[in-house]
């Protein structure tokens, strides 16, 4: 993907489309995704918000699941500490710089969260003095020497305000010598302006001038003209820029993508549609808010499908190093036993040449010969032609040895001779049944080895397709979408074999919620005469009279939820009409929340065994539909045929 982190423009629209969504609600937690990306939870008038912030890169509201973190970080307790249960108050830019500030609660109490978004970014904590609390990172400014670290002063004031365009502004940047031959117009403006690269682009096609012309050419070719539709773009970037959420108003966003084809990656958001992007195709949304959460939401999924990837080749190279590992030692185990069957070979088809070599060395060091007069002899002797001599490639007296080189003489003659290492101590027949002794010490390790190894393989195996395994069912819970809760989710709640809803309260509260909020014309109310027996509600969805399945169900609901469940008593339910249930108490009594009048007619259900179940619902697809209607149709319904 392109565009990787917020411009000023789209920090004035976000903005001022986030203003709408927090002013006014309240925190009612912090979590971090990772050291840089922190989310707030804001909740205000039942509507949740999500704030999404990530240093020196973006902040929006999302409407996505994210990990979070299994121990919070000591930034997020700080955050928690100081801004949870307090209400979002101003959420500003400092000027034009890539800056936001979120103010939470007012007066002394007033907390000051500060995003930073240029360079390697910052979130700053601040009290209500402006004094820094915590934040992600120590820096210095360059500049200004001025220090941001904890019990250091942060100005909100300091800010750098637009300069709006003029024609001596823009004659003072083209004039200023350029830093190489090479130098583009759009690069001068950008770093002396204060629009950013994307609106310096715009403005120049608006001009009509080419985007990759060089600054010592424009000045060569500058005419009052071309200068006059420059000033006039910037002049209209101005008005673009002013123009901003102004009165408040939700800002519109879209995301362009990579070329004119509609499945092209993305590659671009923004909240006005540039000059630049006319070649390309568009995806419009309500707000800049919504977009940036899309194409971020992107973004993040073909990170983790990349992390996924990864843990894939990892798994699959751990057992390749294994089988890798297994085989080399397999095969060096094999070249020595058949190295060493070798050597026993030719000491046996030389059984005479090494006797007789043997014996020359021992006598002669028997005589005591020094070992350096041992060796001028042996060379000697082989240069004059001793056979025995010449068999002598080495001595390696102060282990007892001498080094031959043997030769099968009814092998091929075009096969390099072997060097084999003899002990002076016994004859050739005892140094051969040596090396066989090798040669079957190597067979027993390689078989060992090649079990052992086997049941590395395999365990290496296993361990790899559970972490595969773990890769594809953790991987994709990473981010979801996140789901609006129906209304009746914070109630006990099911719904009937024959698709009608049943509602009703966990405490006191909410069966009083129930009735007076939610019970309407046409729906039923359900009771038992037991203690702890819960409101039940049936909401009927149609005209027709609710039916008596729906109804047994319901009360079987009501009885299990009170005390018969625990006493293991069989009694039933009643259930009346909307009209019946009423809030007024005989004179002289008193109703508790959550206890209602009934009056007339209370309808009681034949009694029921106590059974409960549970199951699982599932949101079938739309071009599914077609294959599941009439699945939970009234029972005894026209057409019905058991």
């Amino acid at each position: 993907m392109g565009k990787t982190r917020m411009t000023v423009l789209d920090v004035r629209a976000s903005v001022a489309g986030l203003r709408n969504q927090l002013l006014g609600a309240r925190v009612a937690n912090v979590y971090d995704l990772d050291p840089k990306t922190y989310l707030i939870k804001t909740a205000k008038g039942g509507d949740k918000v999500l704030l999404l912030m990530e240093s020196g890169i973006r902040f929006h509201s999302t409407s996505f699941n994210r990990d979070k973190s299994n121990t919070p970080s000591g930034f997020t307790l700080k955050l928690r500490k100081h801004i949870r249960t307090k209400r979002v108050e101003e959420v500003r830019q400092l000027g034009v710089d890539r800056v936001v500030a979120f103010t939470f609660g007012a007066g002394e109490e007033a907390f000051h969260l500060v995003l930073e978004l240029f360079a390697g970014g910052n979130i700053i904590l601040l009290d209500h003095q402006c004094k820094i609390m915590a934040l992600l990172r120590n820096h210095v400014d360059e500049q200004t020497g001025a220090k941001t670290a904890v019990n250091e002063f942060y100005s909100l004031d300091a800010s750098r305000e637009n300069r709006k365009i003029s024609m001596e502004l823009l004659i003072s940047v083209i004039e200023k010598p350029a830093p190489h031959e090479k130098a583009l117009l759009k690069d001068s403006l950008t770093k002396d302006l204060d629009y950013g690269l994307a609106l310096v682009e715009h403005a120049m096609l608006g001009a009509g001038i080419e985007l990759k012309v060089k600054l010592a050419d424009f000045k060569a070719s500058n005419t009052a003209d071309a200068l006059g539709k420059l000033l006039a773009a910037l002049e209209e970037v101005d008005s673009l820029i002013a123009s901003l959420g102004a009165e408040g108003r939700s800002v519109p966003g879209y995301i362009i993508r990579k070329d004119r084809n509609e499945e092209s990656p993305y590659d671009d958001f923004a909240p006005v549609l540039l000059r630049q992007f006319a070649s390309k195709a568009v995806l419009p949304f309500d707000s800049l808010d919504k977009a940036m959460d899309a194409y971020f939401s992107v973004a993040e999924g073909q990170r983790l499908e990349q992390q996924k990837e990864q843990q894939q080749k990892a798994a699959v190279s751990k057992v390749e190093r294994v089988r890798r590992a297994h085989e080399a030692s397999l095969q060096a185990l094999q070249q020595e036993e058949e190295l060493n069957y070798r050597k026993a070979s030719l000491l046996e088809a030389n059984l005479t040449l090494v006797d007789n070599a043997i014996l020359v060395v021992n006598s002669l060091l028997a005589q005591g010969t020094d070992w350096a007069a041992l060796r001028r002899t042996v060379k000697e002797e082989a240069r004059r032609g001793n056979p025995v001599a010449s068999a002598i490639h080495g001595l390696k007296l102060e282990t007892n040895q001498i080094t031959l080189i043997l030769a099968d003489e009814d092998a091929d003659q075009t096969a390099p001779a072997t060097t084999v290492d003899v002990d002076l101590g016994v004859n050739a027949y005892s140094n051969a049944q040596s090396y066989y002794s090798c040669k079957k010490k190597a067979a027993a390790k390689a078989d060992k080895t090649l079990q052992a190894g086997d049941k590395a393989l395999k365990g290496a195996e296993r361990k790899a397709k559970e972490d595969l395994k773990r890769a594809d069912t953790a991987a994709p819970s990473a981010m979801q979408p996140m789901r609006k809760p129906h209304w009746f989710e914070k109630f006990a709640w099911f719904v009937t074999s024959e698709n009608f809803l049943v509602v009703a309260g966990r405490d006191a509260q909410q069966n009083e919620l129930l009735v007076k909020r939610h019970m309407a014309k046409g729906d039923l109310y359900l009771h038992a005469d037991l203690h702890g027996a819960a409101t039940h509600i049936i909401k009927n969805h149609t005209r027709e009279p609710v039916p008596p399945l729906s109804i047994a169900q319901a009360g079987l609901s009501c009885v299990c939820r009170s005390a018969a469940w625990d006493a293991k008593m069989v009694t039933s339910a009643y259930w009346v009409h909307p009209e019946q249930v009423s809030k007024s108490a005989p004179t002289g009594e008193y109703l508790t929340t959550g206890s209602f009048m009934i009056r007339g007619r209370k309808n009681y259900l034949p009694p029921n065994p106590l059974v409960m179940g549970f199951g699982l619902l599932f949101r079938v697809d739309d071009s599914c539909l077609a294959h599941h209607l009439g699945e939970r149709r009234v029972r005894g319904a026209t057409g019905d045929d058991g």
